[in-house]
């Protein structure tokens, strides 16, 4: 018993010193022009290699602590997202990161299904949900590249910071369709089993509509009911706690009428500015900013640590060198590829245009999608899909994370695109 509750202490002494930390790592990551995750996720597999009694995964969490897990931190970034977007931006702005969701999107899934598929070997259901689960930009750990804080009417970022903060917040919702077609395809057997209209209008229409629908009107009371209110009440009200609580309302409401909570909690960031006084100082709090995203900056520092530990345990060994290859093939050429198609019609340079379509970070989400999908389908190898997310993860994590901070100085530097 006393041997159980010296461990206890233990663990909270060794998560509490890694958390602490997060005061001065980013200080001296950006000296050196790395993200703060690569130090974390070191930290985590030498904290592993140490033996810290931590719930470490094995290499993989029971599916269902998992999803909870990565579930909660990709809505309290979702949320950021939504709040640094607001509601400044034309149909002009936001056809770019739309470009990215019409195009790269599925040219990106198709790709990896094919990989998956004809190289890989894998079944069908299985290709169609790695490429699900690896389509969305990751709101997470593309944290550092996307906008610093809350845009102004009249000073706003419209160039690689925007755009891949409003993709990252539309593309984590829709790619659930297609995850719960893998879904409906290792229940049925076959593409011709499925239902396909119950699958248009229920699946993609449905659930894509409301939830946003759900999530603006959220946002759009919370923003009016503010606007009623002096500046000196406004001080009570916006609070930072009050992102938190709304995107937890925001997403369990949505859930709960069976649509797409992550879409619904993005939409919500957006609208709660959307009677936001002309006068900067009194626009949303920029403590309300600062506050969901220190937040997420918590959750992420533990996910990483123990993320390291999974890499440490043996998640990589799932697949073999093929695997790792086309990991590295979907993080380097893939989705740089049809990242950069999208804006090719847009007025930004060759070089941003490039940077956006490099810049398609994977993470958090990822595990999200995957482990629901495993709570709720039949798949074979699902360990082999775990094993090729994770590379593509830790590809994701080292290659943007040792660019993305130079690649940002370059273009303020010399104010292209």
């Amino acid at each position: 018993m006393f041997e159980e509750i010296s461990d206890y202490f233990l663990a909270l002494a060794y998560v509490g010193f890694a958390i602490s930390l997060m005061a001065f790592i980013p200080i001296y990551t950006k000296k050196i022009k790395i993200t703060y995750i690569i130090p974390l996720l070191v930290m985590g597999a030498v904290i592993y290699w140490l033996e810290a009694p931590l719930p470490w995964p094995d290499p993989l969490w029971e599916f269902n602590f998992g999803k909870i897990v990565t579930e909660v931190i990709v809505i309290i970034s979702l949320m950021t997202a939504g709040l640094k977007v607001g509601t400044n931006y034309t149909w002009g702005h936001w056809k770019k990161p739309l470009s990215l969701i019409v195009i790269t999107m599925p040219l990106f899934m198709v790709a990896v299904f094919c990989l998956a598929h004809f190289v890989l070997g894998l079944h069908g259901a299985a290709s169609l949900l790695l490429a699900a689960v690896l389509a969305p930009t990751d709101p997470v750990l593309a944290s550092e590249l996307q906008l610093e804080e809350h845009q102004d009417l009249d000073e706003k970022n419209t160039g690689l910071r925007y755009t891949l903060t409003a993709e990252a917040g539309i593309n984590d919702g829709l790619a659930f369709p297609f995850v719960f077609l893998a879904i409906l395809l290792s229940e049925s057997g076959s593409l011709a089993e499925i239902d396909w209209w119950h699958f248009a209008w229920y699946y993609v229409l449905f659930k894509i509509v409301v939830g946003l629908m759900v999530g603006a009107v959220i946002g759009f009371i919370y923003s009016y009911a503010v606007s009623f209110h002096t500046d000196r009440e406004k001080k009570y009200i916006l609070k930072g706690f009050i992102a938190l609580a709304l995107t937890f309302f925001s997403y369990g409401l949505a859930e709960g009428f069976g649509t797409y909570g992550f879409l619904s909690v993005f939409a919500t960031g957006v609208f709660m500015q959307y009677y936001r006084p002309a006068d900067t100082d009194k626009n949303i709090n920029t403590t309300m900013v600062h506050f969901i995203e220190e937040t997420e900056k918590l959750l992420v520092a533990l996910w990483t640590i123990f993320f390291g530990g999974a890499v440490m345990s043996g998640i990589l060994s799932f697949t073999d060198w093929r695997g790792m290859l086309v990991a590295l093939a979907i993080v380097v050429v893939v989705r740089p590829l049809f990242g950069y198609l999208a804006m090719a019609t847009t007025n930004f340079s060759t070089a941003k245009k490039w940077a956006i379509g490099f810049f398609g970070i994977k993470g958090i989400g990822s595990f999200f999608y995957l482990s629901f999908a495993l709570m709720h389908g039949t798949f074979e190898g699902y360990r082999e899909l775990f094993g090729i997310v994770s590379y593509v993860v830790l590809f994701s994590i080292v290659i943007h994370g040792l660019t993305s901070l130079r690649v940002i100085d370059y273009f303020k530097r010399n104010n292209k695109g």
